[in-house]
């Protein structure tokens, strides 16, 4: 069993009014299937363009392997001026 904990930040803690989720998963996942599990979980996220997952302060390739122990966080869409 692994379990991540994801930081949330901008839009994504204001839809879930928490900063961090756990996500549980029977074995370790991909960055792809994390960002795939959170959506499905969290069915609020699913409709925000761009939602990127963070690794140890990095966007990670969709293959990586994200170890549990690692800083993990969902990077929402932004926009500047």
């Amino acid at each position: 069993m692994a379990t991540y904990t994801l930081l949330l930040f901008g839009i994504c803690r204001d839809l879930l009014k928490k900063d961090e989720i756990i996500i549980e998963t029977p074995e370790l996942v991909n960055a792809e299937t994390l960002l795939r599990m959170t959506k499905n979980t969290y069915p609020e996220l699913s409709n925000l363009p761009s939602l990127r997952l963070a690794a140890e302060q990095h966007f990670p390739k969709p293959d990586f392997i994200v170890e549990p122990r690692m800083e993990i966080a969902l990077i929402p869409p932004v926009s500047g001026g």
